[in-house]
């Protein structure tokens, strides 16, 4: 299993990308767990877990985010993971 980290940013709080993308994530059925959050820098942190393909629309997905928001930058970490560690995926509050 994989785990990816991104950190967007750009015009990307206030404007639903975090409930966005768990939609993304549940409408879609992709085989994902993990986590989406504020950064106190305004940015977005995303954490998630799965398989290569489900991660990789994940990304693509995060590229361009909900109407309203402007992705500027992504930065991106991949590693291995033996487990997932979280049930589900979900928006963490601030």
């Amino acid at each position: 299993m994989l785990q990816m980290t991104l950190i967007i940013k750009g015009k990307v709080q206030r404007v639903g990308f975090r409930y966005s993308v768990v939609d993304f994530v549940v409408s879609n059925e992709l085989p994902i767990v993990g986590h989406v959050r504020n950064l106190p820098d305004g940015s977005v942190h995303v954490i998630a877990q799965g398989d290569i393909e489900a991660l990789k629309e994940l990304h693509r997905f995060c590229t361009k985010g909900p109407p309203r928001a402007e992705v500027r930058e992504i930065t991106q970490d991949l590693v291995q993971v033996n487990r997932a560690e979280f049930s589900d995926f979900v928006v963490l509050s601030d």
